[in-house]
């Protein structure tokens, strides 16, 4: 159910993944519950990263069981543990989407927020020298330029479920001219490199761009290339079947939410500009107002 995590580490039962729970900043929670329908219990794991968010569900085994009754009772228990053990606003998991678990999981709780496809990217293709390094790290500078085009190009309700998190070790930036049209960050491991693009559809041959990508990523190692790309930036399906890309079948991704959103009035806070603290705007309005009464 973590598809970046199996392509990046490999099973989550093998032992790179295993090696990886001894790590301070990634938390885990595994649950087990008695199948009455079946002699195997059902196990589920939900795991989460320092800092995140949201929480993510790892794996539910054995796969024979995902049509037991018991399976949502399985999924609510980790999504319990991860709201009370890290406070997790959200839980979310990905599986196909003829998966027996896809209406188990909706029966949880959950909801989908999008879909996905996991392209890989074809060994050895070359670009031309149009967009020949034109990737470049993203700087702190460039944060507000990102935003934007997560803004624009990023649902609502998939922005609630994943927030942008903008990481500067493994971020990339593509100028067109002087504005960013591309923003591509990835999730670095010893089976592969996963990496989720954003990417605008004015951009100018989007094919040598993706092309230059794994040039971008240095050193390789051997290592595949795989490009997660969302319902709402399918248009780029069409250039990958041009470059001869492979991919997986459709993947449903699913968000549990654990924690209600609620707006904060202006009031409430002290705005900051250049540096400079001022009074609310409500505040200043109502201010303004009282400086031209006689």
């Amino acid at each position: 159910m973590d598809s970046a995590r199996l392509l990046t580490r490999g099973s989550p039962a093998g032992m790179v993944a295993n090696l990886s729970r001894f790590h301070f900043a990634h938390g885990f929670y595994t649950g087990v519950i008695n199948d009455t329908k079946n002699t195997l219990p059902l196990i589920g794991q939900v795991l989460y990263e320092l800092g995140s968010r949201s929480a993510r569900l790892s794996f539910v085994a054995p796969g024979s069981n995902c049509d037991s009754p018991e399976l949502p009772d399985l999924l609510e228990g980790l999504a319990t543990q991860a709201g009370r053990r890290w406070g997790a606003f959200h839980v979310l998991g990905e599986l196909e989407e003829i998966c027996p678990a896809f209406e188990s999981m909706r029966r949880a709780g959950f909801s989908v927020y999008a879909w996905q496809r996991v392209w890989l990217l074809p060994v050895g293709s070359q670009a031309n020298g149009s967009t020949a390094g034109r990737w470049q790290p993203v700087q702190e500078e460039d944060e507000w330029a990102v935003r934007s085009l997560f803004q624009n190009l990023v649902p609502p309700l998939a922005q609630s479920a994943e927030p942008l998190t903008i990481r500067r070790q493994s971020g990339l930036v593509y100028r067109q001219g002087s504005e960013i049209m591309a923003y591509v960050q990835g999730i670095f491991g010893p089976r592969g490199i996963y990496l989720y693009p954003l990417i605008h559809p004015d951009i100018e041959d989007a094919v040598n761009l993706i092309k230059t990508l794994p040039s971008a990523l240095v050193p390789l190692l051997g290592r595949p290339v795989y490009l997660a790309v969302r319902s709402y930036q399918a248009w780029l399906e069409t250039t990958l079947t041009n470059m001869d890309a492979k991919s997986s079948p459709r993947q449903a991704l699913m968000v549990k939410h654990l924690a209600h959103a609620q707006r904060v009035p202006l009031t409430a806070r002290l705005v900051q500009i250049e540096g400079r603290q001022i009074e609310p705007a409500k505040s200043i309005a109502h201010n303004a107002s009282q400086s031209h009464m006689p």
